[in-house]
């Protein structure tokens, strides 16, 4: 009956007022249209977007060193200021006259690793430590206390290490020489104190810094 009482009231109706409702209709039928696409979508749940943030914002365990900028290192930190650091962490009477990071990437469809290197002399002997950075989303480079080390040292017979990897990780070392007897000493842990009651210097706080190219191991 409501249905029938309102098709009369429609007939009855003059032409241009039959206009103006139908007009109506449309535009109350687009804005609720308008209010609906405006609701968040299931990926846009709030507890999803907090989970989001606070990925993108993790603090890292460890010391901001340098930023990878396309092929070059932005050194945050001198890497002269790293050579005594390096000094105390070999240990062992090894100077370090030598402090860089080094990108590791065996082929362009593996992800690049980073290390910081330090290179030095114990004895006549050639020794270097590496130690695995963590890399944020900006290709920042932190070193962490849990980061990997590895060390590699000539024993008598062979002059020069280097270190062995796969994909984007240190494997172990050899000598530079294939000779019988040229060997290498290697040792490896998974924790680190190379920075540890280390003083650095930062220099983002207004000193004049250089990009450096980045040195790739391949």
């Amino acid at each position: 009956m409501f249905t029938t009482t309102l098709l009369r009231f429609w007939h009855v109706l003059p032409a241009g007022a039959r206009l103006i409702a139908v007009c109506a209709i449309i535009l109350l039928m687009a804005g609720a249209c308008t209010r609906r696409e405006a609701f968040p979508e299931e990926s846009d749940d709030p507890e999803e977007l907090a989970e989001d943030e606070s990925t993108d914002s993790a603090a890292y365990d460890g010391q901001l060193l340098a930023q990878v900028v396309f092929d070059s290192i932005d050194y945050i930190v001198p890497p002269m200021d790293l050579m005594q650091p390096f000094i105390r962490e070999f240990g062992d009477g090894t100077v370090v006259d030598k402090v860089m990071i080094r990108k590791v990437q065996e082929a362009k469809k593996d992800k690049p690793g980073y290390y910081l290197v330090g290179m030095g002399i114990r004895n006549g002997s050639y020794r270097a430590m590496a130690l695995q950075l963590e890399v944020a989303s900006d290709n920042s480079l932190y070193l962490s206390t849990q980061s990997n080390k590895y060390i590699c040292g000539a024993t008598a017979g062979c002059s020069f290490c280097y270190f062995t990897f796969s994909g984007n990780q240190i494997t172990g070392c050899e000598c530079e020489s294939q000779a019988p007897g040229n060997l290498c000493e290697q040792k490896e842990s998974s924790t680190n104190q190379l920075l540890k009651g280390a003083r650095l210097r930062n220099m983002r706080d207004g000193e004049t810094r250089r990009l450096e190219p980045l040195r790739v191991s391949n």
